[in-house]
């Protein structure tokens, strides 16, 4: 056991250590990426309109009129969710799926729970008085839609002359591929019988590709005095086209947990908890959110055999002026089943966020949890979960599937 443990330090802090000294983006910034499209300078349009000149001849006027990014309705709302939810993670159970309380009279730990736990929520008996609990988990999240839409296909249209907002339109297509590996690992450790407190240190590689093609429709065809076609152009191509990608991989925001049990009776437990996520990732590359957060939050569970329901209520509030605290909520329950020394749980939860101050996208995320853990032998655990949407709202992702190992000393 001290081996175990003596490895799993080792690990954790070479971990920690490498993330913060390799934090490195493949580009200027991510929060700027999408925006640097065209060279940053918007959609090279061109405009060719008449004039009389000092000697009273008409002559052709060509003035370059690019368009920015950040006109297009959809481009703001896109370009809003990537920096609102930049470095935002699924976080896993830091509970442990063994629970103990030290019998004096026969001078033993003995497990307070049958379940081994949910996997995104928290149940209410702590880990036990000197117990510690080492857990790594690996999270894969590819974002494909935004408010319903599919991210590798968003369109956007808009007028590039507004007394005649049915000509000359200038329509954008983009092709937006986000993806993030998320390495996690946590630990708890028992101060009493009902007192953890607990880490989670996450490592972030964030992959951003867009790529993205432009065109008039609807374009006017008078012909000038010269016999050139007035109107908008892109310096006579039909189209124009252009492609950004970015990478960055490093530390993101660390979060703490305090949970101290209150209540334990025969119909349920429960037990206030705290959560503080501090502002370690960088924002600027999507790993972290640039926000420090604290998150009261209240864990109702009871063990009714080998069947374990559970409740999580809980208010995030955010640092900043952006209107990101949210009340956030879990609800779901776990089921063992054992054999002799090897056991065996099936968890589901339904996991949910709301933004108090209502924004236009993104304000409640709700997600379905399903998941297995499985213990070979006594103190360790493996796990394996999927997430899916159960709404559209916001940037989302069809599944987001975690795989994890937890060892108990």
């Amino acid at each position: 056991m001290a081996t175990r443990y003596r490895y799993s330090i080792i690990i954790l802090f070479t971990l920690i250590t490498f993330a913060l000294f390799t934090n490195k983006s493949f580009c200027d910034s991510l929060s700027d990426l999408l925006t640097s499209l065209y060279g940053g300078n918007g959609i090279p349009v061109t405009k060719v309109s008449e004039k009389q000149d000092a000697s009273g001849n008409i002559v052709d006027v060509k003035t370059s009129v690019p368009v920015p990014l950040d006109s297009f309705q959809e481009i703001q709302t896109l370009n809003s969710e990537l920096n609102t939810g930049k470095g935002s993670f699924p976080v896993s159970s830091t509970g442990g799926g063994f629970t103990f309380q030290y019998d004096s009279t026969l001078e033993v730990f003995t497990r307070t729970t049958d379940s081994l736990g949910p996997i995104f929520a928290e149940r209410a008996p702590t880990l036990g008085k000197g117990k510690l609990n080492f857990g790594f988990s690996y999270t894969y999240i590819h974002f494909s839609t935004l408010e319903g839409d599919d991210l590798g296909n968003l369109t956007s249209v808009m007028p590039l002359d507004e007394k005649q907002k049915n000509k000359n339109l200038l329509y954008a297509e983009f092709d937006v591929d986000v993806e993030s590996n998320l390495f996690s690992f946590y630990g708890t450790y028992g101060i009493t019988d009902r007192w953890d407190i607990s880490i989670l240190v996450p490592v972030l590689q964030v992959q951003l590709d867009i790529d993205s093609t432009s065109r008039i429709l609807n374009q006017t065809k008078k012909k000038g005095a010269t016999g050139k076609t007035l109107g908008y152009s892109f310096n006579s191509q039909d189209s124009v086209s252009d492609s950004v990608s970015g990478a960055s991989t490093g530390l993101g925001d660390i979060f703490l947990r305090n949970k101290y049990q209150l209540i334990t009776s025969q119909w349920i437990d429960f037990t206030p908890a705290l959560d503080i996520k501090l502002q370690t990732g960088d924002d600027n590359e999507f790993l972290g959110t640039g926000r420090t957060s604290i998150k009261p939050f209240l864990i109702f569970s009871k063990n009714i055999s080998h069947f374990t329901p559970h409740l999580n209520l809980g208010y995030e509030i955010n640092s900043g002026s952006n209107g990101e605290d949210r009340l956030v909520y879990a609800a779901g329950a776990d089921y063992a089943f054992s054999r002799e020394n090897n056991y065996f749980s099936v968890a589901m939860d339904i996991l949910g966020n709301h933004k108090i101050e209502n924004r236009d996208v993104g304000n409640d995320i709700v997600d379905f949890s399903i998941g297995f853990k499985w213990s070979p032998r006594p103190g360790m655990l493996v796990y394996a979960n999927v997430l899916t949407p159960l709404n559209e709202d916001g940037i989302r992702a069809d599944w987001i599937p975690t795989v994890g190992y937890e060892l108990n000393f």
